[in-house]
């Protein structure tokens, strides 16, 4: 009899070890730790929006702004958790992008998006990301030879200046201005001819950043950067990552507020812009 009742007590006592393995398993495991397993984290971008995101047309390179903040949020969480995490960039369009976010196809997306009510109630969004600084240091303005005062918008008046076709130094002098009062806009295809239009006096002044004229300067004593700042306020943009993530939507945010201290947007928007018109892709 007593055997019996040991014999019993064991089943059970298997059963019971049985069931408790089985509700290990069952465990579902993270997001976090499903990307940290596989290796890599996947980011949707259309690449149509130079320089934000775009496409080298001769070896199809999807390349740009966010996709440089994306690849920092992979490098950030294989530092974090110590384990190595690739980019995987899945390339559609625009409202594929937020479609593959909400169905989980993609773990979250950069596209420049602003940070609407309607994205708000739909995804979490993470950030603000790529800010363009505006302050004493760092500014949108006017390169030009020394001697020549401009510290206001009438002080362009009759005079020529360059910008980049298309480019935000071109929407600021189209809305900051008096154009009808100067001569045409004279395009370029990068600053470094822009900078040595104002040496050889074809243009009076070239708008780029300040943190683009500082490099000209040195190189060249008989130029400087004019007193005048361009009004210009950067909300900055957003990452979009599923409503239900919780915990992967504050790890991307958590990375892009890292990215904004290690990563010069002002320097990096202008290298990619440059970068865009070279490879003949319109720049907005």
């Amino acid at each position: 009899m007593k055997k019996i009742i040991a014999l019993a007590l064991a089943m059970i006592m298997a059963l019971s070890f049985t069931a408790c393995g089985g509700e290990e398993e069952t465990v579902e495991k993270s997001t976090i730790d499903k990307i940290l397993e596989q290796g890599y984290i996947t980011v949707a971008i259309s690449p149509d929006f130079a320089p934000s995101e775009f496409k080298d047309p001769a070896t199809g390179e999807v390349m740009g702004t966010d996709v440089e903040f994306a690849k920092y949020v992979a490098q950030y969480i294989s530092e974090k958790y110590g384990k190595p995490v690739e980019l995987k960039i899945e390339e559609m369009d625009f409202k594929s992008c937020q479609a593959a976010v909400s169905t989980g196809a993609v773990h979250f997306s950069l596209n420049g998006y602003a940070a609407t009510d309607e994205r708000r109630q739909n995804y979490i969004c993470a950030g603000p990301y790529a800010i363009l600084s505006q302050d004493d240091a760092s500014f949108h303005g006017a390169l030009v030879k020394k001697g020549l005062e401009i510290k206001t918008p009438e002080d362009f008046k009759g005079l020529k200046i360059a910008c980049q076709q298309a480019s935000l130094q071109y929407n600021l002098a189209m809305a900051q201005l008096p154009l009808d009062e100067m001569e045409e806009i004279e395009f370029i295809t990068n600053l470094s001819m822009g900078a040595m239009m104002v040496t050889t006096d074809k243009v009076d002044a070239v708008i780029m950043t300040s943190g683009s004229a500082r490099p000209f300067i040195a190189q060249d004593d008989t130029l400087e950067l004019a007193e005048f700042h361009f009004e210009y306020e950067s909300e900055g943009t957003y990452a979009l990552v599923n409503i239900n993530e919780t915990e992967l939507g504050e790890l991307v945010n958590e990375a892009l507020r890292a990215a904004n201290e290690a990563l010069d947007y002002d320097a990096l928007h202008q290298e990619m812009t440059d970068k865009a018109l070279s490879m003949g892709v319109k720049v907005n």
